[in-house]
């Protein structure tokens, strides 16, 4: 029975992959510590960067608009997914805001969201045609950490950008959503117009985690293991926004 119908048209027969949808795949345990894991580290940068923020004044809001792209979930199930190889996210414009404060000469504590309105294609297995399969929304939480040069009075600064925290998939379509492990590197620049008001400019790489899949090493004394390799959905994404520094 298909996951997901249309009405008036052609039904795209295809399995959504099993982090997508209802039934929990049985993950090894491995995979399982490694999930614990991730969200104790998550929720640990979240409440540290919470608490240095809340025990000093002095903040920068910036809310922002760019562009997100990239973004594919390979289906290698075949019999699962007979017509569709694999999912693409599209490529489309994404806004959020930021809240930072610096705890240190040059280093900065911030929260990010952001949210992606995009659609979901299906890579087809036959002729490599793509089809619009649903729309929905990619929503980022990210606790950041920023690095930039002492502040030596000049009016623009460039910064560096590492964050963990996780994304939301949340289908328009009755296919159930997720939220998975994320985090973000990249650079940015920063011009201050006055000591209240400035621009933002940034561009960063956004791999959130979609699953992992097993392989064997074999080392030369004929011993075997068995290694979980963590699989993401690779994503860029360029923003641009007006601070506000109060």
């Amino acid at each position: 029975m298909p996951l997901f119908r249309r009405s008036g048209c052609a039904q795209p027969n295809f399995a959504l992959p099993e982090y997508l949808t209802g039934p929990k795949p049985a993950f090894s345990r491995q995979d399982h510590s490694m999930r614990k894991m991730i969200r104790v580290l998550v929720v640990a940068v979240l409440l540290c960067a919470a608490t240095l923020m809340w025990a000093q004044s002095g903040f920068e809001l910036t809310p922002t608009i760019g562009y997100r792209f990239g973004g594919n979930i390979d289906l290698v199930n075949a019999t699962l997914n007979p017509n569709f190889r694999k999912l693409q996210i599209e490529s489309n414009p994404a806004y959020g805001v930021a809240l930072n404060h610096g705890v240190h000469d040059n280093i900065q504590v911030e929260f990010q969201w952001s949210r992606q309105d995009t659609h979901v294609d299906g890579r087809s297995r036959a002729d490599n045609t793509s089809t619009r399969l649903f729309g929905a929304y990619l929503d980022q939480y990210h606790a950041n950490f920023l690095f930039h040069p002492a502040d030596d009075g000049s009016r623009t600064q460039p910064f560096a950008i590492f964050g963990l925290g996780a994304s939301s998939f949340n289908p328009r379509a009755p296919v159930s959503g997720r939220t998975q492990f994320s985090f973000e590197l990249g650079a940015g620049i920063k011009h201050f117009f006055s000591p209240h008001l400035g621009l933002r400019l940034e561009a960063k790489w956004t791999p959130t985690y979609v699953r992992s899949k097993e392989e064997w090493f074999c080392n030369g004394f004929g011993e075997c293991y068995s290694i979980s390799d963590p699989v993401y959905a690779q994503q860029g994404e360029v923003s641009s926004g007006i601070i506000i520094r109060f």
